[in-house]
């Protein structure tokens, strides 16, 4: 390759005394780390620059309000008025015409108040994301804030994934673990209002915890996600399995899994959640106009339409599944050649492979967003682990 540069332009340009003075000093070890540092700093800044200027206006954002709203308001045309009051007023007329009036589940569901209202059981079960919501209320008011819900959660996340790589000294990991998290969904998910960044950001705390040794600690964050999203119990029992299988103090996740469970249970409860099938049926297999008093009879037809949905949809418009081959590969390699050094890194990436494959087997939605917790957990896991270097020897 060298050779092959000698008669370019580019070689002639790298062999003059600016070119060798410009290689050497880009080559040195600590400049690269700080243009790593800048390069994943300067990327998480502009996704939350552009997420707050321009937000996705998108359905889960009215369903949320709604939500937030029903601790005062229970008629359900009053509710309806009230929460498309509040996103009118900040919405153009194009995101309202996408809201309102782009398919045939919108329109009903600005046509018909008491189908809108049948919605929220599906919504209601993410306590904590709602909770913040209306804390956030009084400051922001309920739209702004299910956007700063998603804005500041991606700050945080993305300084955890810093963090994680400046104590492990692999910082030039940031030039690949980027682009890799872009791919993931990193960038919509800040976009939209949805509580997968938040739950990305707790996620994301609790692996570093257990990456440190801090299982006490990473098993109350872990608690704590369930109220965030309750289908995270999938990464709780994930992470069980590995410890277990890989004879770390398995007790604390024990622990954290029984509490969770009930946790979800209660909340799927008192939420007054339709059901796992009822769910999966929604989602997977025909969208519902109304849920009240949906409870469809079980069809291995519609389980199986349901499932051959989701792969269909997830390998040809989704990344996830290509980012769990390519990095299960890369997991391999590290592990071939010495460099997934001590039991804790490989558990790790262990329980977010079979954590992803298990979030599909539960509920086969194909979106990249349901799976960016484990994606983005083993991409930070195995560049920790690999620590590149890229300057010259």
């Amino acid at each position: 390759m060298q050779g092959a540069q000698q008669g370019t332009l580019i070689g002639w340009a790298l062999r003059t005394g600016l070119g060798e003075t410009v290689v050497r000093t880009v080559s040195r070890g600590r400049l690269l780390d700080r243009l790593a540092a800048l390069f994943m700093v300067l990327s998480v800044a502009a996704i939350a620059a552009y997420a707050t200027f321009k937000p996705d206006y998108n359905w889960d954002m009215v369903a949320y309000v709604a939500t937030a709203l029903e601790n005062r308001v229970q008629d359900a045309q009053e509710l309806h008025r009230e929460t498309w009051a509040q996103i009118d007023a900040g919405s153009s007329p194009e995101q309202q015409f996408k809201l309102k009036q782009s398919n045939p589940y919108n329109l009903n569901q600005w046509e018909n108040p008491a189908d809108f209202q049948s919605q929220l059981s599906m919504y209601r079960v993410k306590i904590a994301y709602v909770w913040l919501l209306r804390a956030l209320e009084p400051v922001a008011g309920l739209v702004n804030a299910s956007i700063l819900l998603s804005v500041l959660p991606s700050i945080g996340f993305g300084l955890i994934g810093l963090w994680w790589l400046w104590r492990e000294n692999a910082l030039q990991a940031a030039f690949m673990l980027v682009p890799m998290l872009l791919l993931a969904d990193y960038s919509r998910m800040t976009t939209a209002v949805t509580p997968d960044m938040l739950l990305a950001l707790v996620s994301a705390a609790a692996l570093y915890c257990l990456w440190r040794g801090r299982d006490t600690l990473a098993g109350v964050l872990l608690f704590a996600s369930v109220f965030v999203r309750p289908d995270n119990i999938i990464l709780i029992f994930a992470l069980l399995i590995a410890a277990v299988l890989f004879s770390w103090r398995w007790l604390p996740m024990a622990v954290t899994f029984v509490a969770s469970l009930v946790a979800c249970m209660l909340i799927s409860k008192y939420g007054e959640h339709p059901g796992w099938w009822a769910h999966f049926y929604f989602s997977c297999v025909q969208i519902q106009n109304s849920m009240a008093n949906f409870h469809p009879d079980f069809s291995l037809v519609a389980f199986a339409k349901g499932y051959a949905r989701g792969v269909v949809v997830s390998l040809q418009n989704n990344d996830w599944p290509a980012l769990l081959a390519l990095m299960t590969a890369a997991w391999a390699l590290l592990n071939k050649y010495g460099m997934m050094r001590g039991g804790r890194a490989n558990a790790l990436a262990f329980a977010l492979a079979i954590g992803t494959l298990g979030k599909f087997a539960s509920f086969p939605l194909p979106d990249d967003r349901f799976y960016f917790v484990f994606i983005s957990g083993m991409a930070l896991v195995l560049a920790a682990a690999w620590k590149p270097r890229f300057e010259a020897p």
